[in-house]
C-alpha cells in the first residue's frame, strides 16, 4: 500500500468514451486532471467501440496528442499508434487502465512492468456479455436454432425433435471471471459444469460453480465427458494453439466447441477438420485466428457452425461499467491503495 497523493495527476482518456462518461471521471477528485479531447478521440462505430472510425490525422493533432502523452501520469486507454514508444513518449507515465483481458503477453513484450509501468485489465467488465453469449450457443444448439434458421429461410412449416440441455455435460476451460459466470448460467440451466483451472491445488469446485474441477494434465478426461466445451482461457504463451487436431479428437463425439477466449488459442484448421469429419457436433466462434475471417474460410459455409464477428464482450452498459472500473481505480491510485485487476507479466493476466 503507497502513501495518499497530495500532487495533481495528469489522467489522458486515449480512447473513445461517451462524455457523460468522461464528465464522471473529471469530477472524481480535485487531484485527477483530465484530458480528453473529442478532436483527438476517433468516432465509435458502435456503442462501447474502442478502437473508432478512421479520422484524419493532422501534423497539429499529432503535436497535441504527444503534449497530452509526454504529461500523462496515467492513461485509461492504449495508444495504438505509440505502442513501441510509448516508455519514451510518456517518461511520466505509471499506470495504463486497459480495456480488454487480454493484455498479458503485450504487456510482457513492451517490458512496461521492469519499467515502472502498472497495467490493469477490464477483467470482468465483459463476463455477463460473454456468458450470455455462451448461453445462447448452449440453447441454440440443443433446439438447433440454425436449423429453424434454414426452415425459415426455405418457407418450410416442418417439425422435427429439439435437444435439452439439462442432462447435458458443459466443461469450461479456463474458471476465471468469465468462466465462473458461465458455470453459474449453465448451471442455471441444468447442466452438469466441470472445469479446468491452471492453479488445482485448494480450489474448491463449489465457489467456482462446477461439480467437478480437473486439473490441466487431466484436460482430455474431461473432454471426452462433455457435450459441449466452452473456452474462456486466457491468452498466454502456454494457451497459444494448444487445442489442436489430436485435443479435438479427445472431445466427445457430437460435441459443440464455444470459444471467447481468443482464436490463437487453437489450430483453425484442425477445427475445421474435425467438423468437416464429423467428430464435432458444432462450433459457436466469436474470435478466429486471421480477423476479419476470410471470405474463402470454410467456416462461412458450414451449417453447424454459428459466427460472431468478435462482439459478444461488447453490450450496452459498458461504457458505464468500464467507466465505474476506471473511476474505482482512479480512486484507489490516487490513495495509495491497491489496482483491481493489475497484470502479472509472468502469468500474463
Amino acid at each position: 500500500m503507497g502513501e495518499r497523493l497530495q500532487r495533481r495527476v495528469n489522467v489522458f482518456i486515449s480512447v473513445p468514451l461517451p462524455e457523460d462518461c468522461a464528465e464522471r471521471i473529471r469530477k472524481v477528485d480535485p487531484r485527477a486532471n483530465v484530458i480528453f479531447d473529442p478532436e483527438l478521440i476517433p468516432q465509435p462505430r458502435y456503442v462501447a467501440d474502442r478502437v473508432g472510425r478512421p479520422m484524419d490525422w493532422t501534423d497539429e493533432k499529432e503535436e497535441l496528442w504527444l503534449e497530452h502523452l509526454a504529461e500523462a501520469e496515467v492513461i485509461f486507454g492504449f495508444d495504438r499508434r505509440h505502442l513501441d514508444q510509448l516508455h519514451e513518449l510518456a517518461p511520466n507515465l505509471r499506470w495504463i487502465q486497459g480495456t480488454s483481458t487480454a493484455l498479458g503477453p503485450i504487456t510482457r513484450q513492451m517490458g512496461w512492468v521492469d519499467r515502472g509501468i502498472t497495467v490493469t485489465s477490464a477483467s470482468g467488465i465483459h463476463s455477463v456479455p460473454i456468458a450470455e453469449f455462451q448461453a445462447m450457443a448452449l440453447t441454440g444448439f440443443a433446439k438447433d436454432i440454425l436449423h429453424l434458421t434454414r426452415l425459415k429461410q426455405q418457407k418450410k412449416f416442418e417439425r422435427y425433435c429439439t435437444g435439452q440441455l439439462r442432462g447435458k455435460t458443459l466443461g469450461i476451460v479456463g474458471l476465471g471471471k468469465n468462466g465462473t459466470e458461465v458455470a453459474r448460467i449453465a448451471r442455471a440451466l441444468g447442466l452438469r459444469v466441470l472445469g479446468i483451472k491452471r492453479v488445482f491445488e485448494g480450489s474448491n469446485p463449489a465457489t467456482l460453480g462446477v461439480d467437478q474441477l480437473f486439473p490441466k494434465e487431466r484436460i482430455r478426461d474431461m473432454f471426452a465427458q462433455c457435450d459441449f466445451v466452452s473456452l474462456t482461457v486466457p491468452t498466454t504463451e502456454e494457451t497459444f494453439k494448444f487445442l489442436d487436431y489430436d485435443m479435438f479428437m479427445a472431445m466427445k463425439p457430437g460435441c459443440v466447441v464455444i470459444n471467447n477466449s481468443m482464436g490463437t488459442i487453437m489450430v483453425q484448421d484442425d477445427l475445421v477438420r474435425a467438423l468437416e469429419e464429423g467428430h464435432l457436433g458444432g462450433a459457436a466462434l466469436d474470435v478466429f485466428e486471421e480477423e476479419p475471417l476470410p471470405e474463402n474460410s470454410p467456416l462461412w459455409e458450414m451449417d453447424n457452425v454459428l459466427l460472431s464477428p468478435h462482439s459478444a464482450s461488447c453490450a450496452e452498459f459498458e461504457d458505464v461499467n468500464m467507466t465505474d472500473l476506471f473511476i474505482d481505480n482512479m480512486r484507489r491510485y490516487l490513495d495509495g491503495l491497491p489496482l483491481r485487476n493489475v497484470i502479472d507479466p509472468e502469468l500474463q493476466y
